[in-house]
């Protein structure tokens, strides 16, 4: 049995996802991936310049998602911003988010995220289950 080692992913290693190819339409990396680590859970950063808005994603148990939406499926996750201002859009809801916050995105829900501030945002993401 191959059991994953620890290993370092610096940033600056893994090419970016543009905002047109990312599932959600923000600049992404994908640090901690299956593929890549072994790994359950993944990792990675997210760029967002102001004014910039995902589509609406999807963690509930069926895809019930609309055209340029996106459906994962049931998942837990988590953000850690380290700069800007986020709007974070869900069913029942509006969170605003900022430097330090930590947020926790339940499964069951769907989301919407936009930067409301006048600066580049930059924030760490998580996902368990890792997707496909």
């Amino acid at each position: 049995m191959n059991k994953p080692e620890p290993r370092v992913i610096p940033t600056s290693s893994i090419p970016p996802i543009p905002k047109e190819q990312a599932p959600t339409k923000v600049t992404i990396a994908r640090l901690v991936t299956r593929e890549r680590c072994g790994s359950n859970l993944l990792l990675g950063v997210c760029w967002m310049d102001p004014g910039d808005e995902t589509n609406v994603w999807s963690f509930e148990e069926t895809d019930t998602t609309a055209p340029g939406d996106h459906y994962y499926g049931p998942r837990d996750e988590t953000y850690f911003v380290i700069q800007g201002r986020l709007e974070l859009t869900w069913d029942n809801g509006v969170l605003r988010i900022g430097p330090n916050d930590a947020v926790f995105l339940a499964p069951g829900w769907r989301y919407k995220l936009r930067n409301v501030g006048h600066e580049p945002a930059f924030f760490v993401y998580a996902m368990a289950p890792s997707p496909a």
